[in-house]
């Protein structure tokens, strides 16, 4: 059976209905005559009858769809039956839910009448500070005339607040049949997002739900997912150089994820426009957290929900010492022109040299031994959080860890500071019987400072820490991502070009012990990674339009990419002597010549589109 919602009484109210209005609201307001009269709600669309700004959620649709049977069966009680005599309204009514010092928020249900076009209406006014629209069709009517007031009703809402919740209550759906309810949904889908997009609005997002005043609520539904906020848009990250950087808006930058911090679905449920701070001083890293939002939601109003822990979910990754008090971080800031760079200087760095916008960057290496460096990386770590999937914070007790940082000098009061871009850490692993294999385990530069080439400068400072070193066998990464996997690719292609060994005339004559063998002594690039780059660049010296030697690069790949299913039928071969066929059949999958053909030209495909970004990254940096 098709699932439908019923509108009912979800709160039971200590306080006696008046008191949960404040004076100047008109509640339950309707007219006297039952047919639809003229609208005479000029004054209250001018009127700012919310002065205290708090939340706001419109109850709209075509008149008689049963906007007000929902507002009276939720919150006055109304039996559902009562309804059928209720009248139509020619006003706009507005009942203010503020029964706890908590949750304090408005409906405000308008009459299907009113006219968006008349200078009287504030769209502004009445959109702007809205966080919900609830938008009621009735079912059993024809909702053609409704589907254009809905069209109507969320472009205009949409131009004035693009952060509005935007649900439809397709309503009156328990005189329906299944099939019918079902099909009613469907096309009322279809055509209200397809009407959004032909206009342009294919970014507005329309949640539907099939309702009745007789069956289980949505409407608390509704209201409580305006307490449900997008972690990553909630949170806001600065690195503050100097003290107007705090209120301007271009200094703050958004994580790429927030699930290690608040679960998989990356939402935070209990507060209206929420907003979470979390700033660090440029570069001491001092921290500040702090909170703010217009609302949150009441456990008694509810049923028990309670808002979630933001303040303690995110202190609880932060070493001791953050501030929680904005003037108290502000004042940190006289203490940022002390601060020096950790460990030792590496390289420099430097973007549009000559010009006013010249940038100067200085990386460096250090160990966990560095004075003051133990509590410095504490605060460094925690942007892993926020950047980096799947990330642990490691061991610096161990003392084969390698640190690498990157930071900006740049002027300041008529002299230089420091900004940290990013760092990267090296663990130092044992290679049998007596070699070194140094591991690339964390690598983030950080969102103000991305897309300057501090991220290949930083990998060939690593690299170039490690040349010299005749015990180093040579540099593997641990688990890369996809981004990291792109970087490596660039900078090792680039690197490898100025090899004897892989000039144009020898990738032609294939993959050679010749090649492993140089990469690794003179770039420390282990063999997996030389035979990935040989295929980068003989893609490059391949002539594309010369049909043989395309071929024959391809099949020169796909033979790499057919060793998996050729060791798959080794290991075939081998259990047929030992099992019988039933026993063949559960013990080992294998594919046919026609699976494995059309999955390795597939994986084929993939790497050829990763290689040609690469190409293109080496092209654009000559």
């Amino acid at each position: 059976m098709a699932p439908y919602h019923r509108i009912s009484d979800p709160w039971s109210y200590e306080q006696e209905e008046e008191d949960h209005y404040g004076p100047g609201y008109e509640v339950g307001s309707y007219t006297k005559d039952y047919n639809d009269g003229p609208y005479d709600g000029e004054s209250d669309l001018n009127v700012n009858s919310n002065p205290e700004g708090k939340p706001r959620i419109l109850l709209m649709g075509l008149r008689r769809s049963g906007k007000s049977s929902i507002q009276k069966v939720v919150f006055h009680k109304m039996s559902p039956n009562e309804t059928l005599f209720l009248e139509s309204t020619n006003k706009i009514v507005k009942d203010e839910i503020s029964n706890s010092s908590f949750v304090q928020f408005q409906i405000w249900d308008f009459p299907g009448q009113v006219d968006f076009f008349d200078s009287n209406f504030d769209c502004e006014m009445i959109f702007g500070g809205c966080g919900a629209l609830v938008f009621v069709i009735d079912a059993q009517d024809d909702y053609i005339d409704a589907l254009m007031k809905l069209n109507l009703t969320v472009t205009r809402a949409y131009k004035v607040n693009p952060n509005i919740r935007f649900e439809v209550f397709i309503h009156k759906v328990d005189g329906l049949s299944d099939d019918h309810k079902i099909e009613a949904q469907r096309d009322i889908h279809q055509r209200a997002n397809d009407e959004l997009m032909e206009e342009g609005f294919d970014s507005v997002n329309l949640s539907f739900y099939l309702t009745s005043i007789y069956d289980h609520s949505s409407y608390k539904k509704t209201l409580l997912q305006t307490f449900i906020t997008d972690s990553n848009e909630a949170l806001d990250l600065k690195l503050v150089c100097e003290l107007s950087d705090v209120q301007n808006d271009e200094t703050t930058f958004k994580p790429e994820m927030s699930h290690q911090i608040f679960g998989e679905n990356e939402s935070i449920f209990g507060y209206q426009n929420l907003k979470i701070s979390l700033y660090y001083t440029a570069g001491k890293l001092n921290t500040y957290l702090g909170m703010t939002y217009k609302a949150e939601v009441n456990p008694k109003q509810f049923d028990g929900a309670i808002a979630d822990d933001v303040m303690g979910a995110i202190s609880a990754k932060l070493p001791p010492g953050y501030m929680t008090n904005l003037d108290d971080f502000v004042a940190t800031l006289n203490k940022e022109q002390t601060f020096k760079p950790f460990g030792d200087l590496l390289s420099t760095y430097s973007i549009n040299k000559g010009s006013a916008t010249e940038r100067h960057f200085q990386l460096y290496s250090c160990t966990i031994e560095e004075t003051g460096f133990r509590s410095y990386h504490e605060r460094l770590q925690t942007f892993l959080l926020w950047y980096v999937d799947a990330a642990s914070f490691i061991d610096v007790d161990d003392d084969r860890w390698r640190f690498y940082l990157i930071f900006e000098k740049y002027p300041c009061d008529g002299g230089h500071r420091y900004a940290i871009c990013g760092y990267a850490t090296v663990y130092l692993y044992f290679a049998y019987p007596n070699k070194t294999r140094p591991r690339i385990s964390q690598f983030l530069v950080l969102p103000p400072f991305q897309r300057l080439g501090l991220g290949a400068e930083l990998l060939n400072v690593i690299y170039r820490s490690f040349l010299k070193d005749s015990n180093i066998l040579d540099i593997t990464v641990e688990d890369p991502s996809d981004e990291f996997t792109r970087l490596r690719d660039f900078v090792d292609a680039q690197n490898c070009k100025k090899l004897p060994s892989f000039s144009k005339e020898k990738l032609h004559q294939g993959f050679t012990a010749e090649m492993v063998d140089e990469a690794q002594r003179d770039l420390k690039i282990n063999k997996k990674q030389a035979r990935r780059v040989y295929e980068i660049l003989r893609f490059q010296a391949t002539n594309l339009s010369d049909l043989e030697e395309y071929r024959a690069y391809r099949l020169d790949v796909k033979r790499r990419l057919n060793i998996p299913y050729q060791k798959e039928a080794s290991d075939y071969k081998k259990l047929q002597k030992a099992l019988n066929a039933e026993e063949l059949r559960s013990t080992l999958s294998t594919s046919t010549k026609e699976q494995r053909i059309e999955n390795l030209e597939k994986q084929y495909q993939t790497i050829e589109n990763e290689y040609r970004h690469t190409l293109e990254r080496l092209a654009a940096s000559q």
